[in-house]
């Protein structure tokens, strides 16, 4: 089945994101951690 994201989900998403990062990340290497377990959390679903 095919998921699909409108353009506001997409926005809301990144912005989540984004603020998370903001919070969290030290570097910019810790930041793509952040993201890219966000990306395996998300293909697990």
């Amino acid at each position: 089945m095919e998921q699909k994201m409108t353009q506001a989900e997409l926005i809301i998403f990144l912005e989540t994101l984004a603020e998370n990062v903001e919070l969290k990340a030290k570097s910019g290497e810790e930041a793509a951690e952040i993201i890219r377990d966000k990306i395996e959390r998300l293909k697990e679903k």
